[in-house]
């Protein structure tokens, strides 16, 4: 008799279903709990091969026994049958691999490839999205905002823990997205999601921590406190997320979360001012710096306060319209009295080493750079800036490493993705300058930068018909790009245009401040040589950010000849 027949006759195929569906059953129970017991991935492997070696030996249990009446009974041989032996043993193996086949195939291939994540994906890592406001007043938006961001902080001290910076996490606020697609767009293993509500003294917070890779809830906890243990609380939910990713990582402190103050007003003042500080504009930094004071009259140790408005102090150069002579030492003194209260806390030298960086003392500022890094190597924010002093130095392949790692730890970060195509630019690799610029502009169409430096890219490829494309695509055309614009028309021999645009852009320049390289360019361009420099020493002396980096970026070239030019760099210690 045929083995086919006798296969049917013996109901072997029968029992071969009946296991699969049992087998993907068992998968289908497996595979939550190795996940939810932090179970190493290979675990599901392994149960796939053992149930896959269990086909081979159903077929040997339904060709040997039946089940008949209620009871396993032995099926009698049929008739004239001749096959057993080796030739029986070698059958059941190979229909057993045949019907394990689809399964294991579907497993390590199809759904191995499509599972498939960049090694960083793999290791331990987390988002941590802004935290939902159920005060139901908007006003208390900045209160949840930055219980999320001294979580991010905390988080970020755990050694071997990649944690998603606040930019990159922030860009989900308010958006209904998948959490598995946050986990492939951030390049994260786990999210954690959670809800604050403050009523009078008392607070409610709620976190969830799930897996990125199949949106299966890892841990998930309700803390019920009173609003002067914010920080206990705060200590407690980063704990708790670390317990969840053990056993691979490693608490650097004793604390995760420190009690910065005791004075619960001076806290609240405190996140109020970062709420503002955030937004980077003028009428932000202003409302920013008055709360920062008012937390400092609060409590006078308040060490992240006084960084605070050292930072308002700072920036208000490059967004207030502040003057660098009177910004700077203000700046510096708070920067200082913060280190002096705790010369722990990363931020404060951070702030330090950029107010020092802007009076052109590259050493002492490199110096702190290196030691906020120390304190806090997931400082995704010191790795940014610590890349463009390196740059402004020359230093191509640290300051290119140093801005990778930045984008790692903020992937969606619109600046640090334009700073790539800046540097890009700068080693005269227009074409990977124009790539980079085009993938920041993916994230936010709006945003200037990228299309200031799209253009200048494209500029430098010859290619101004695309230049002048993009600038026409702007939603929202700043006085910044009207400068880019005004040098373009001069490259094209439209000087009477260009010099049109230039004036009305130097006319709004007290009211919308622009980079000053921006006018630089443009007046040489025109050949305006005398108003050029002018521009460019005002810049240097205003402290002007995009005025820094005239040692390597080929943004100076057309200028570098000049003995004024040669003049400059010695004024910036750049020589």
């Amino acid at each position: 008799m045929p083995l086919l027949a006798e296969l049917k006759r013996r109901r072997v195929f029968r029992a071969l279903i009946g296991y699969g569906i049992a087998a993907f059953a068992v998968l289908q129970i497996v595979e939550p709990v190795t996940h939810g017991l932090h179970w190493p991935e290979p675990v599901l492997s392994y149960v796939v091969v053992a149930l896959a070696a269990g086909f081979p030996i159903v077929v040997a249990l339904a060709w040997i026994f039946d089940v008949s009446g209620g009871r396993i009974e032995r099926t009698a041989p049929a008739s004239g049958s001749r096959i057993g032996g080796v030739r029986l043993a070698l059958a059941f193996i190979a229909i057993g691999a045949l019907a394990a086949a689809p399964g294991v195939l579907w497993y390590f291939v199809v759904r191995g490839g499509s599972r498939s994540t960049p090694a960083t994906a793999q290791t331990p890592s987390i988002a941590v999205l802004p935290f939902v406001n159920l005060t139901g007043d908007k006003e208390n938006e900045y209160f949840s905002d930055g219980i999320t961001e001294e979580i991010i902080n905390a988080l970020a001290n755990v050694e071997g823990l990649r944690v998603v910076a606040r930019t990159s996490a922030f860009s989900f606020k308010g958006k209904d997205v998948n959490v598995r697609k946050i986990g492939e767009e951030l390049n994260v293993a786990t999210v954690l999601e959670g809800s604050v509500r403050r009523d009078g003294n008392q607070l409610r917070v709620s976190a969830q921590l799930i897996g990125a890779l199949d949106g299966y809830h890892l841990w998930s906890r309700i803390y019920d406190r009173e609003l002067k243990n914010i920080f206990a609380v705060e200590d407690e939910l980063a704990r708790a997320i670390v317990d969840a990713l053990k056993p691979r990582l490693i608490v650097a402190r004793p604390r995760l979360v420190a009690q910065s103050t005791a004075n619960a007003k001076a806290h609240d003042l405190y996140l109020r001012g970062r709420f503002f500080w955030n937004q980077r504009n003028k009428e932000g930094l202003a409302k920013a710096a008055a709360l920062f004071e008012q937390a400092i009259a609060a409590d006078p140790t308040y060490a992240l306060a006084h960084t605070g408005l050292a930072d308002c102090y700072n920036l208000s150069i490059d967004y207030g319209g502040g003057r660098a002579a009177d910004a700077l030492p203000k700046a510096k003194v708070h920067a200082l009295k913060a280190l002096e209260l705790d010369d722990s806390l990363a931020e404060a030298h951070l702030s330090l080493a950029s107010i020092i960086e802007r009076d052109y003392d590259w050493t002492t500022s490199e110096r702190e750079f290196k030691r906020a890094l120390e304190l806090k190597p997931g400082y995704a924010t010191a790795h940014h800036w610590y890349a463009l002093h390196l740059d402004v130095l020359g230093r191509t392949a640290d300051a290119l490493a140093e801005a990778e790692r930045a984008l790692e730890l903020d992937p969606a970060s619109l600046i640090v993705n334009t700073v790539m195509a800046i540097f890009f630019y700068h080693q005269r690799d227009y074409e990977r300058a124009t790539e980079q610029a085009l993938k920041a502009l993916e994230l936010d169409r709006t945003w200037g930068m990228a299309r200031s430096w799209l253009v200048y890219s494209y500029e430098r490829r010859g290619m101004l018909a695309e230049a002048f494309a993009a600038l026409d695509q702007a939603n929202n055309p700043s006085n910044a790009l009207a400068g880019v614009r005004a040098e373009l028309l001069a490259l094209s021999g439209d000087r009477e245009g260009a010099r049109r645009l230039l004036a009305a852009v130097e006319s709004r320049f007290a009211a919308e401040p622009i980079p000053r390289a921006i006018l630089v360019r443009a007046h040489f361009a025109l050949g305006e040589r005398d108003v050029a420099f002018a521009w460019l020493e005002k810049g240097i002396e205003e402290r002007d950010q995009s005025t820094r980096s005239l040692k390597t970026s080929s943004y100076w070239d057309p200028m570098r000849s000049e003995p004024r030019f040669q003049a400059l760099l010695a004024r910036m210690n750049l020589k």
